[in-house]
């Protein structure tokens, strides 16, 4: 059995500054991408005569945020087809509420969604995931979890937002949500090497809340 990797548009409304297509200088988008969608009929016409069989899809965000695709709906649609566990990566301030709710009630839990989201408000949540909607993102995973799917919460951990640690362990068990929890190594917002066995504790008593 395999698993399959699809990165299927380029197009991000976020600016994160380690991210490969945001300018390290200037924060903004690197000449060199262009943004484009994958066609999802090519994606169709492959998948379909596939006689592999695939254990799980996985829809990243390598240089672009699957949920900016159009069609975004019908990829997921047609990953099913294929095997029973699928997974996109999103940083949460795209599309609404209700379709996050809509895609929980008909997939369940066989539909994981890994919602990159940084901090516990707004400005602490800008300060990596520049461009993103704070409320909207969590307001979507929030709607997704209580819909019935699978919602994971990937907190980078940046010098700025340690201290959120376990306020975000709270909010997310409130709404049934795993936290995988990941420090920051790049140089932007790069953590106190001094805080880091304090924080590795902090991570290890926020995952018995």
């Amino acid at each position: 059995m395999i698993s399959i990797d699809f990165a299927i548009t380029s197009y991000c409304q976020a600016r994160c500054r380690t991210c490969p297509r945001t300018n390290k200088d200037t924060g903004q988008q690197e000449d060199w991408l262009v943004p484009k969608h994958q066609d999802y009929d090519a994606f169709e016409r492959n998948t379909m005569h596939s006689n592999q069989e695939i254990e799980g899809i996985y829809f990243c965000g390598q240089t672009g945020d699957p949920m900016m695709h159009p069609q975004v709906t019908k990829f997921v649609n047609q990953a099913f087809r294929l095997t029973e566990k699928v997974t996109i990566n999103t940083n949460g301030g795209i599309r609404t509420a209700k379709w996050y709710t809509n895609m929980a009630e008909r997939y369940g839990r066989n539909l994981s969604i890994k919602f990159g989201i940084d901090g516990i408000d707004h400005d602490t949540n800008w300060k990596y995931r520049e461009g993103v909607d704070f409320k909207k993102a969590y307001a979507n995973m929030t709607a997704f979890a209580e819909a019935g799917g699978r919602a994971q919460w990937d907190f980078l951990i940046f010098e700025w937002n340690y201290h959120q640690i376990p306020e975000v362990a709270r909010m997310a068990k409130e709404i049934d949500t795993t936290v995988n929890y990941k420090i920051n190594t790049q140089e932007h917002g790069l953590l106190d090497p001094n805080k880091l066995g304090m924080v590795e504790e902090m991570i290890c008593q926020a995952n018995t809340i």
